[in-house]
């Protein structure tokens, strides 16, 4: 009876650290220079929670992470500047001039269907 209580122990165990991982939170490494310096190049540990995305709590300034529409493989970390309605107005190249557009952000929902 103590070989089928502690393979109980194991898959409760298991089970809790995947509904933990899908609906409430996760730790996730990033690397690269994107978010600097906010986030360090090498690499900085972040703890993700996904209770935000699911009440509609995001605003901007809010650091999200996505799995990327180019590569589905890799996971982007990015800073949000507007959310769907808002006008975000940038500088084009700062470097050789001050042009500056506005553009009104549109969400676009992407369905990816796996085999």
């Amino acid at each position: 009876m103590g070989e089928w209580s502690s393979f109980t122990a194991v898959v409760r165990g298991l089970c809790l650290l995947y509904v933990t991982n899908k609906y409430l939170g996760t730790v996730t490494i990033t690397y690269g220079p994107s978010m600097l310096p906010t986030l360090n190049v090498t690499g900085s540990m972040l703890l993700v929670e996904r209770i935000s995305t699911r009440t509609g709590k995001l605003r901007p300034g809010d650091v999200v992470i996505f799995r990327s529409p180019e590569a589905p493989r890799k996971i982007v970390c990015k800073r949000l500047i507007g959310l769907e309605g808002d006008q975000i107005t940038y500088v084009v190249d700062p470097q050789s001039g001050d042009r500056c557009e506005t553009i009104v952000v549109h969400i676009q929902r992407i369905t990816v269907f796996l085999k």
